[in-house]
Order: C-alpha cells, then sequence, then structure tokens
C-alpha cells in the first residue's frame, strides 16, 4: 500500500465520522461504523508499512553517510601518497616526502588502496627475493611486490691455503 491510499482511507474515515454524527438512524449508524473499523484497520497497516519504509530509508542514509565519510577520510591521507613504480617493476605507492614528517618514508599495496585502505607493504618473510630483487608483501590482502635490487656480494679474499 502506498501514501495515497492511505490518504484516500483517511479521506473515506473523515466521511463515514461525518456520516456517523449527522445521522440518527441506527442501522446506517452500524453499517458506517463497520466501514470506519475497516478504514481505521487499513490506516493503521498502512501506518505500519511506511514506518518500515522509513526505517529502513534511514538505514541505508546511516551507512551511505558512514561510506561518504571512510571515503573523505581516505581522500584526506591519499594525498600523502604518489603512485610510484620500483626498481623491479612493481606499481606501488609511495609517502611523499616532507620535511618535518614524523611517519619514516613507506610504501602502500596499490590492490588495497583502490579500495580505499592504507596497507604497508612489509619485507616477505616467505619470499625474500625474486629475480634478483628484495620483494615485499601486503599484510592485507598477501600481494607481493618486486622491490629494490638486491646487492651483489662482495669479493671474499680467501687467503691460499699453506702447507705447514
Amino acid at each position: 500500500m502506498d501514501v495515497f491510499s492511505g490518504i484516500a482511507a483517511a479521506k473515506q474515515a473523515y466521511e463515514l465520522i461525518k456520516l456517523i454524527t449527522n445521522t440518527r438512524d441506527q442501522a446506517v449508524i452500524n453499517k458506517a461504523a463497520g466501514e470506519l473499523s475497516e478504514k481505521i484497520t487499513e490506516l493503521q497497516i498502512t501506518n505500519a508499512e511506511l514506518a518500515g519504509l522509513y526505517q529502513a530509508e534511514r538505514d541505508v542514509t546511516v551507512k551511505l553517510r558512514e561510506e561518504n565519510n571512510k571515503i573523505e577520510m581516505f581522500s584526506v591521507q591519499a594525498e600523502n601518497y604518489d603512485i610510484y613504480t620500483t626498481e623491479g617493476g612493481s606499481t606501488v605507492y609511495r609517502s611523499k616526502k616532507t620535511a618535518n614528517s614524523v611517519v619514516p618514508h613507506h610504501y602502500l599495496c596499490t590492490h588495497c588502496f583502490s579500495e580505499y585502505k592504507i596497507s604497508i607493504l612489509q619485507p616477505s618473510i616467505e619470499t625474500i627475493k625474486s629475480m634478483g630483487f628484495f620483494v615485499h608483501q601486503c599484510p592485507r590482502c598477501k600481494n607481493e611486490y618486486r622491490m629494490n635490487k638486491v646487492p651483489p656480494l662482495p669479493d671474499i679474499h680467501v687467503p691460499p691455503l699453506s702447507r705447514w
């Protein structure tokens, strides 16, 4: 039932009330009272349906506000990052360097960033290096990113064996 049928039922109930107050015939009054009772029940059902719809719309509004607030907060945080391609060819977000920054320079996962999440890449424990590059992993989605080249090992001088 919609609002317009509720308004129509209210008008019909009003007409029945006028009929009951203006008529002196008991049979007409009894019939009108029965119809009035039906209209009141119909109005109560309509009111309950409208209250449910109103509450559902309020719930949707609250969820949308919360989501909008999260996106706005993320947008403010996202201004502190630039997209960056690592030496290993991975695309990540890198924190901008500021003179008085308390937070150390770090990298973010692009997958999580696209979902409005800030997830700082950590050195991988499982895959330490891949194709000559150090690997960092996202703790949230477990994606791995090749970062910096592994430096070459320095030559180790081993003295020749001497005979005794």
